[in-house]
């Protein structure tokens, strides 16, 4: 056996494959295409079932792969096993009707036992089969395996209900006495857990028609064309030729581990799960976030966030790591990977900035979660559903960490509960849904419609048509459409919601389009707004909102050259994360690790303006998707296109759309960002408008900043203190937005300036003049009690922030410990307590104390805590 790095075996298994003739399919991302039953690619196989169930023809009938995957069914395993793992490589050969057992087998043996492949001594393996698969114990016996290591299991049939499937052959290693002392013969025949014999390599031979329950295995019919799907785990095969004794241990992990060593300042050997877990898990996190995976509460998002939180809990909670430091560990996974995924290279710098910016979030989460985790009142070792749900849902602490917890202190969660109480929060919030339109609520009728319908809206928005259907989303129907709102029409100008962008306004005769929806066979559905009887068969005229389809051809268009001005300016990770266009603007959400500096904002902003004036035509062609990818064209490649493409072409800036655009840039007239904000951890969102409604922009600013001006009027004349960092970020939202808006915006937005200024000049004076007028108001008696000086003081009508500044001046400037202020007003009494001498008296304490005479609600620190309470009549 040669001792090979994981890159090596990575290397030599494709270069194998190659040499018999099979085409080398490249890692494809861990996010499936047009694949809903995945969340995330698991297998070797599962980039490749297009081609093995005929929706396309593969490029070779042989094809081998290292594919990345993704499984986390039983995450909660990973770093207390040997080899379970959330992302993982697996090695795989796959015949797509080409050769079957006996030359898969045979190859099997070359690459596992020839001296020029990975040269294993075939005494260190054994060989499952199913007991009716007498080819394959023929060949294997041809090739001198001894009858005793191989084992006859009527397990060995690879089926997943009705559908190709066969018999398997998986093959083993005997790792030795060393890891178990009982018989590899009857550990595998009795399928008992150990760490001996280790699965290395499953062959599947797809040869039958599976029936299950309808047919006996053995009255399956052959198939006319056989398969063979194969898969042999990366890490396995690593950690058995480098000789270790876990996954964990071999050369890719330990990289990691050692760089976390130096981080933590402990040693893996003193507690190695946490640092199993983290390896693991950071090697997940880095490649589904190069993969364009994000953070979220739903879908694939949320398992990647929560192997983040997995991850953080345990640097946290083990290892002493109170500030976020998983984000420091990508370079370690780009740079053991790198050989083979150098896409990971330019995504380095946006996936640290994600996880470091998800860490911030977790660790205040995690802590303050762990601190009610352990004020929670447990009964029997068991912590209530109710608890749990609380946790989750007031402190955003995760059930699964929840759990995972309680499992390390010897306690259970009624998961059970906590599901109830999850339950009965999604029935409320279903419930305040009021509006959800019926082509969201129906679905299976219309995957029936087969009806052509032509769409001609690119170049013609008004036309005579037949209408070819009438529904109610649920049956055809042949009558009048008074109550029915939903058509179909032979040939149709109406463009349907689509890519980000909406759906067309217009008529059809006098009924007003309201929505224009896209089937699941690509038709057109137009829902009308009923003025006037339509019947099936009858000829219309359909006519699209010519004013309204310009303005959105005007921000569509403008986004495509924000795309590209976001590259030029921002560099090429400034990929598209979504879009969306209407009448009134655009908005463009990208992968970006962090806040757009105002000049670069400009800077964006006015390279559109110049492509915009350059009068650029707008060319758009059809082609193939080769030749779109040839010229460069920007989209989403591992979306399913079809074979032939619309290219989008506006100067240098070349993209994928189905869209609708203008005719020429000139058309857009002018283009303004209004906002730049952040959607999620690594996704910044641009808003912005065009043509006359960057006018309308103008105006609605001028009218704000007017407001503010006056608003900052009235708190001087009352001399009330105003939140001076709010008005400096109200300042750096407008100055983004200010470049060439109109003299109206610059005056307004100089008065704005200078109303600042003067606020600042005369603050000490406005405060000073306002804490004069509380001293002189009210009686602040200093009493003493066993030598505690302390100011008891009831108010009227007092602002809570004002409130909170006299009980600081009094603590400040007077000689006092204590200092207590309740506010009497309508409906609810303010009270605050301020204490200097925290070891002796504690603000909360005194706090409590007189909230509960009052039943009011509060809390706070040793030295200052508030609450508030049910005013007396």
């Amino acid at each position: 056996m040669k001792k090979l790095s994981t890159n090596e075996i990575r290397s030599m298994w494709l270069d194998f494959f190659k040499s018999h003739d099979h085409y080398i399919e490249e890692s494809k991302s861990l996010i499936p295409v047009n694949d809903k039953s995945l969340l995330f690619i698991n297998s070797g196989v599962a980039t490749l079932k297009k081609y093995f169930s005929g929706i396309e023809v593969p490029p070779k009938n042989r094809i081998a792969n290292a594919q990345r995957s993704i499984r986390t069914n039983d995450i909660e395993n990973v770093g207390i096993t040997s080899r379970h793992h959330t992302l993982f490589e697996m090695l795989g050969n796959f015949s797509i009707g080409d050769y079957f057992k006996k030359e898969a087998i045979d190859m099997m043996f070359e690459i596992m036992f020839d001296e020029k492949w990975f040269d294993f001594d075939i005494k260190d393996f054994y060989f499952t089969i199913h007991p009716n698969d007498q080819e394959s114990l023929n060949i294997l016996k041809a090739h001198n395996v001894e009858e005793h290591r191989i084992v006859k299991l009527e397990e060995n049939f690879w089926e997943i209900g009705e559908g190709p499937g066969g018999p398997n052959l998986e093959i083993f290693y005997d790792r030795g006495e060393k890891y178990d002392s009982r018989d590899p013969y009857e550990l595998l025949l009795n399928d008992i857990e150990n760490d001996r014999v280790i699965e290395v390599w499953n062959i599947v031979f797809s040869q039958y028609n599976c029936q299950p329950g309808i047919v006996p295995k053995e009255e399956y019919q052959e198939l006319p064309q056989k398969n063979i799907d194969t898969g042999m785990g990366l890490e396995r095969m690593a950690c058995i030729m480098q000789e270790v004794d876990t996954n964990f241990e071999t050369d890719n992990f330990m990289y990691i581990i050692n760089e976390l060593e130096n981080i933590s300042q402990i040693k893996y050997t003193e507690n190695k799960m946490p640092f199993r877990v983290i390896a693991d898990h950071i090697r997940a996190l880095t490649f589904s976030l190069a993969d364009g995976v994000i953070p979220s509460n739903e879908g694939r998002g949320y398992v990647i966030r929560r192997i983040l939180r997995r991850a953080s809990k345990y640097g946290f909670l083990n290892l002493n790591l109170k500030e976020p430091f998983l984000y420091k560990l990508v370079q370690k996974v780009v740079e053991v990977s790198q050989p083979f995924y150098d896409y990971l290279i330019p995504n380095q710098a946006r996936i640290e900035e994600i996880i470091k910016q998800e860490e911030q979030k977790f660790l205040k989460t995690l802590e303050s979660g762990i601190k009610e985790f352990n004020k929670l009142h447990i009964e029997n070792k068991m912590i209530s559903g109710e608890n749990a749900f609380k946790l989750y849902d007031t402190y955003g602490f995760p059930i699964e960490l929840t759990i995972e917890i309680a499992n390390e202190n010897n306690m259970e969660v009624d998961y059970e509960g906590f599901k109830k109480c999850l339950a009965e929060q999604q029935e409320r919030a279903r419930a305040s849904i009021k509006n959800i339109t019926a082509i969201n609520k129906q679905n299976g009728f219309l995957k029936e419609i087969d009806l052509a319908s032509e769409f001609i809206g690119y170049d013609i928005l008004e036309t005579n048509a037949k209408v070819i259907l009438i529904t109610d989303l649920n049956s055809l129907n042949n009558e009048t459409t008074n109550e029915y709102r939903y058509l179909l029409l032979d040939k149709n100008p109406f463009y349907a919601e689509s890519g980000g962008q909406v759906a067309d306004r217009g008529y059809i005769n006098d009924n007003p389009v309201v929505n224009v929806t896209k089937l699941p066979n690509g038709q057109h559905l137009i829902e009308i707004e009923n003025v006037s009887p339509i019947n099936i068969n009858d000829e219309v005229v359909a006519k699209v909102d010519k004013n309204y389809r310009q303005k959105i051809a005007q921000n569509h268009s403008a986004t495509h050259l924000l795309h590209f001005a976001l590259q030029k300016v921002l560099g090429k990770d400034a990929k598209q994360a979504g879009s969306y266009q209407d009448s009134h603007k655009t908005r463009f959400d990208f992968f970006y690790p962090c806040k757009i500096e105002v000049d670069k904002i400009l800077e964006i902003e006015n390279l559109v303006n110049q492509l915009i004036v350059a009068n650029q035509d707008v060319k758009i062609e059809i082609m193939s998707l080769t030749e779109a990818k040839e010229i460069g064209a920007m989209s989403l490649f591992e979306d399913k296109y079809a074979d032939e493409v619309r290219v989008v072409t506006i100067g240098d800036s070349v993209e994928l759309c189905g869209g609708t655009h203008v005719k020429n840039s000139s058309e857009i007239e002018c283009f303004k960002i209004i906002m730049e904000s952040s959607v999620g951890s690594g996704i910044r969102r641009i808003e912005a408008v065009t043509s006359k409604e960057v006018e309308a922009f103008a105006n609605e600013l001028a009218t704000k900043l007017n407001d503010e001006i006056s608003l900052i009027d009235k708190k001087m004349e009352k001399l009330e203190k105003i939140n001076i960092d709010k008005y400096n970020d109200l300042l750096i939202k407008y100055q983004q937005t200010l470049s060439v808006l109109g003299q109206n915006v610059d005056e307004k937005f100089n008065q704005y300036l200078e109303k600042i200024q003067d606020y600042k000049n005369n603050y000490k004076k406005l405060n000073n003049q306002l804490d004069n007028d509380l001293f002189n108001n009210f009686d602040f008696t200093i009493n003493i009690d066993n030598d505690i000086r302390y100011i008891f003081a009831e108010l009227n009508s007092v602002k809570q922030q004002n409130l909170r500044t006299l009980a600081d001046e009094l603590s400040n400037n007077k000689d006092v410990d204590v200092v207590i202020l309740i506010n009497n007003d309508q409906p609810k009494s303010n009270l605050i307590v301020k204490s200097n001498i925290p070891n002796q008296i504690k603000a909360n304490d005194v706090l409590q104390t007189i909230l509960a005479s009052k039943d009011g609600k509060g809390g706070g620190k040793d030295t200052f805590a508030q609450g508030s309470f049910v005013s007396e009549e």
